[in-house]
């Protein structure tokens, strides 16, 4: 068995899932080049799996800087990466190798993102997911009504690390994604094989202000970055009450322990 399974999604498109890690990567091949977003945990040769799918040059495009989304391109000479999240790659890359015992191994370029990447008959548009980390970005592909979420915008949204941002800021990004509903029907994230419809974002956001106006929610399990898990409809926020700016919010939580 191999380390990923390959399913299309659109004529050009496919998901590679990482089955061990359960993280998913996308590879979108226009006419004269290829995307591929997000590479996993490099549990398997994954250039050696994009390489069976295409022969054009490949653009290896990073939604944020978490390990489990850019292991998989370590030996590429150079990845695309929100300039937000630089430094966080860079101490991932520090720590897990100060955990290690090892020496941290060469980092490829780190190249700021673009507006957009013209694909050669498909353009993937930079929006800005801004929450989960300082520099979480989505990739949106109007040709095919998608948007690629990383783990910005998936069913349950990680707010609890200590480089995510405030829940209102995360609220701010939301609203600001509004202005693209136009543009996708299908939300593929950064876990999970299934698509999400563009409705999950307003119910998100409709949790996001239940959770902001009176914290609820339960502990998150012991295998998890401490948090609060709220539940909504279709969808979960884990959160620390330390994301909320409002000082009243947080005393009035009403969490379970």
């Amino acid at each position: 068995m191999g380390a990923y399974t390959v399913t299309p999604i659109f004529k050009g498109g496919w998901l590679i899932w990482e089955k061990a890690e359960e993280v998913c990567m996308y590879l979108v091949c226009g006419n004269k080049r290829a995307a591929m977003i997000d590479a996993g945990m490099g549990t398997g040769n994954l250039l050696s799996e994009v390489s069976a799918l295409t022969d054009l040059p490949v653009l290896p495009l990073l939604t944020h800087g978490h390990p489990d989304h850019y292991l998989g391109v370590m030996s590429c000479p150079f990845v695309y990466l929100n300039e937000k999240d630089h430094a966080l790659m860079r101490h991932y890359i520090e720590l897990d190798a100060r955990e290690a015992g090892t020496e941290a191994p060469p980092v490829p370029e780190i190249r700021p993102l673009q507006a957009q990447f013209d694909l050669g008959g498909l353009t993937l548009r930079t929006v800005s997911l801004r929450g989960h980390t300082q520099g979480s970005t989505g990739f949106l592909l109007e040709e095919e009504k998608v948007l690629f979420s990383g783990d910005g915008l998936i069913y349950n949204v990680w707010m609890q690390m200590e480089e995510s941002t405030s829940l209102e800021e995360y609220r701010t990004t939301l609203k600001n994604l509004q202005i693209f509903r136009p543009c996708f029907e299908r939300i593929w994230t950064g876990h999970g094989t299934g698509a999400l419809d563009a409705g999950h974002l307003d119910r998100v956001t409709k949790l996001l202000d239940a959770v902001i106006e009176a914290p609820f929610g339960v502990p998150t399990p012991p295998d998890q970055p401490p948090g609060i898990i709220a539940d909504g409809e279709a969808c979960q926020i884990t959160y620390r009450l330390d994301n909320i700016e409002t000082e009243t919010q947080k005393k009035e939580a009403s969490y379970e322990y």
